[in-house]
């Protein structure tokens, strides 16, 4: 909800003031001259180019790679999507081979340290990200840039992701992308970015130590999201094996499904082999639902007339992100639409979304926590709410809808619907280990710690 414009019926400049021909009205934003001057007593405003290495040195562009390469490996093909609250999402959705790595590598050129920014897109033009010891080796799609910032400016890398990633700066980016065929791309027009670098240099050193308190934390969390889930978190794992084919019994054909995948032949193997090491059973959510334990609900949809019309959260399939809920949630609703569809769909702490429909975003997770509300949620997420916390933890159960075999379930269940796919009403069909469910189990310990070390 960054980077609002505020609408202007008319306003006029110079001739003079025109800028490479450029025509468009948003580009001369009034309202960004004023704040510029209103900051000048308080911040010095360098341009981005200003602060990075020279040329493409300091700024480039990713590398095409061929959709054929995708999936042939785990070396992260990072995409727009796969940037999220500073960092690279731990489920990035493709990933290449050591070979493709090394064949188109060089031109990435990506360091810890580096900077990544979104170039092409939508709304996620202008998102950031810092590329940490965890994340190399990567692929950068051409979609985004690498930024690279000049030890020689005096700026450290943390103080200028935190000023790329101000209101004021995103409002720039607003008015710096301009729409090309289907897409808004901001182009070398980045460069021109100006940064409010403070003055004072308590208040610089306040900000440094803030940035890599966060990303040290969301380092540890990611990585104690990893163990909980004993996953690497790739949706790529989720996917079967490849079958010639199999047979299935005309009894076990359930209403009228004759979708392959969902009669996935390993499914019911795995899931007997995972009971015999667990000692435990693995029980439907449509079971859990029967006992009470839990309630299932969908969200609203509001209409797109009341996004931007406030401050109230209005969470989205896209808005989740390494099982929590983003921060920058990218529209917000007035507090009469809240109270108007709160009866349905409001949140509570520790209830778990989960998103229904969409395409590689399908089965993603998150659990609501005291700061995310009040909020709504959208129609293409499921939310899942704890009856009875003494008997079915919701933090253990998040870490179990994320097992890599439960994944896999929803994976034969999702099937594609007119443009996208959608879990539809199968997600009670899915099977959870029941093992450590409870609000006394080892992991439900191991995955309220990993959630409260504080991803954004």
């Amino acid at each position: 909800m960054v980077g609002t414009q505020s609408t202007h019926l008319a306003f006029t400049i110079r001739r003079s003031e025109i800028e490479d021909r450029i025509l468009i009205p948003k580009y001369y934003d009034p309202d960004l001259v004023a704040a510029q001057q209103m900051a000048m007593p308080e911040f010095d405003l360098p341009a981005l180019t200003e602060v990075l290495l020279p040329g493409e040195s300091g700024s480039r562009l990713g590398r095409y790679v061929p959709r054929e390469f995708y999936g042939t490996g785990d070396i992260p093909f990072v995409r727009t999507s796969d940037l999220a609250d500073w960092r690279v999402r731990p489920d990035f959705k493709k990933g290449v081979s050591q070979e493709v790595y090394e064949e188109f590598g060089q031109r990435s050129d990506i360091q810890v340290k580096d900077l990544l920014m979104v170039a092409h897109g939508t709304y996620l033009v202008g998102a950031t990200a810092l590329v940490t010891q965890d994340d190399v080796p990567m692929l950068l799609q051409d979609h985004l840039f690498r930024l690279r910032v000049d030890e020689s400016s005096g700026l450290a890398t943390e103080l200028v992701l935190a000023a790329l990633s101000t209101a004021f700066v995103q409002r720039q980016v607003r008015a710096r992308q301009f729409s090309a065929e289907i897409i808004d791309k901001i182009g070398e027009r980045h460069h021109g970015l100006r940064l409010p670098i403070p003055k004072d240099s308590s208040v610089v050193t306040q900000v440094v130590n803030g940035v890599r308190d966060i990303v040290s934390r969301q380092t540890k969390a990611l990585i104690g999201i990893r163990q909980v889930s004993a996953s690497s978190m790739r949706i790529t794992r989720e996917r079967a094996e490849a079958h010639y084919g199999f047979s299935v019994q005309r009894s076990k054909i359930k209403r009228k499904i004759l979708i392959p995948k969902y009669y996935d032949p390993n499914i019911e193997e795995l899931v007997a082999e995972a009971e015999r090491i667990d000692q435990a059973s693995w029980v439907s959510i449509v079971d859990l639902m029967k006992s009470g334990s839990l309630q299932l609900t969908t969200g609203v949809e509001v209409g797109k007339m009341a996004y931007g019309t406030g401050m109230v959260p209005f969470i989205r399939t896209s808005d989740m992100v390494a099982w929590e809920v983003k921060r920058d949630t990218k529209q917000g609703v007035s507090t009469e639409v809240y109270e108007e569809h709160a009866g349905k769909a409001a949140l509570q702490p520790h209830d778990i979304l989960l998103v229904r429909d969409g395409t590689y975003l399908v089965g993603n997770t998150a659990i609501v926590m005291p700061g995310d509300i009040p909020a709504l949620f959208s129609g293409g997420l499921y939310r899942i709410r704890v009856n009875d916390t003494e008997q079915l933890d919701p933090f253990a159960l998040i870490a179990a809808l994320n097992h890599p075999l439960v994944r896999r379930q929803m994976r034969s269940k999702q099937f594609t619907r007119d443009v996208i796919d959608t879990l539809g009403n199968r997600l009670p069909e899915v099977r959870v280990p029941t093992a450590h469910l409870s609000n006394r189990s080892e992991l439900a310990r191991k995955c309220e710690a990993s959630n409260s070390q504080g991803m954004s």
